[in-house]
């Protein structure tokens, strides 16, 4: 039973992040880094604060050194590209249907010492390009500090 829960709410979430990405851009007020610590697992989410808007996603396991990003990506080209300053991340992989809104969306892991994520965490600054388009997500000074420790949580 737990583990049929526990698969139903990884569904959920996944397929939420897939169906909500799109919808998400500089004039949906008021996106923001948002910051939540479940146990040893924190999720660092880019949208509308306490809503289902959620543009992309990095997850870490305390102490694991890497973050999982997912977000909405476009049939012909499914990946995520993370750009902080000059520093780049290209990610790419298999995608997956979203089972709640029928887009597609992918995850894949990266390095926390990865130059472009390593610049996010000193900056808050990270920019998304996705096959049909790019979003720029700066960080509130608030949120500057929820994003150190987010990666605190992932090297801790």
């Amino acid at each position: 039973m737990g583990r049929i829960l526990a698969i139903a709410l990884g569904l959920f979430s996944w397929g939420s992040v897939a169906a909500w990405a799109h919808q998400i851009d500089q004039t949906t007020p008021p996106t923001q880094w948002n910051l939540y610590v479940e146990g040893d697992q924190a999720k660092l989410a880019y949208g509308a604060p306490n809503s289902d808007l959620v543009g992309v996603m990095l997850t870490c396991n305390r102490g694991d050194g890497a973050v999982v990003v997912s977000g909405d990506v476009s049939p012909d080209k499914p990946m995520l590209v993370l750009t902080s300053g000059e520093r780049k991340l290209q990610l790419s992989g298999p995608a997956e249907t979203d089972p709640f809104g029928g887009g597609l969306y992918m995850e894949a892991r990266a390095s926390t010492h990865d130059a472009a994520l390593e610049r996010f965490a000193r900056t808050g600054d990270l920019a998304l390009q996705r096959g049909f388009g790019r979003t720029e997500m700066r960080a509130t000074a608030h949120a500057k500090g929820d994003i150190e420790k987010f990666f605190a949580h992932c090297e801790a």
